[in-house]
């Protein structure tokens, strides 16, 4: 899911950021920021979710998985059925 990441940037030059559940969020939430004396900007930005490399791996393998149960089921699915004469 993407998230979006809104940047402020203050008088004093300090900036923060806020991770916001949504782009539409982040809009919203905007403009009550802007209206405060002590910001001098703010935007939003996309963000994805981070993954990490075992999350990545662990998805590989579930694609793998279904993979070979295909291969599996198409092959069982091919095979002459045993005791049937043609």
């Amino acid at each position: 899911m993407i998230k979006a990441l809104m940047i402020i940037t203050m008088v004093s030059g300090a900036e923060y950021t806020a991770q916001l559940p949504s782009m539409d969020v982040c809009m919203k939430e905007k403009a009550v920021v802007l209206s405060q004396n002590d910001v001098s900007s703010a935007a939003c930005i996309p963000s994805a979710e981070q993954t990490t490399s075992m999350d990545k791996f662990k998805e590989m393998m579930n694609m793998f998985q279904n993979l070979v149960d295909d291969m599996q089921q198409r092959a069982l699915d091919e095979s002459p059925k045993a005791g049937v004469r043609g």
